[in-house]
């Protein structure tokens, strides 16, 4: 098994791709992300999927965990379903630590 390096997220991304590159981000996801300032692979790795989150919140557009899940999955590179547990608690507790 590999070792998680966060410094390795979504290097297998060219930074300059459009959002929308990123596996899982569809066109509502997009229009979201573009509607917040964030419309390349880079602007979202920059910004980190908790941030983006709670920007997009802030905004007042809905969204849900999954679409952190989403994020993190597709600049990952892995299954939407194998997001580990870790990360999703230490999400939830970093977002209840924000709001």
């Amino acid at each position: 098994m590999t070792e998680f390096d966060p410094f390795q997220i979504g290097n297998h991304l060219d930074d300059a791709l459009p959002v929308e590159a990123v596996r899982y981000l569809g066109p509502k996801s997009k229009d979201t992300l573009n509607a917040i300032g964030i419309h390349t692979v880079g602007e979202l790795k920059n910004a980190g999927v908790i941030d983006t989150y709670l920007r997009i919140k802030q905004a007042g557009f809905p969204a849900s965990l999954n679409f952190v899940w989403a994020m993190y999955a597709g600049l990952m590179g892995v299954d939407f379903h194998r997001v580990p547990s870790e990360f999703k608690e230490a999400v939830k507790a970093e977002i209840k630590r924000a709001g």
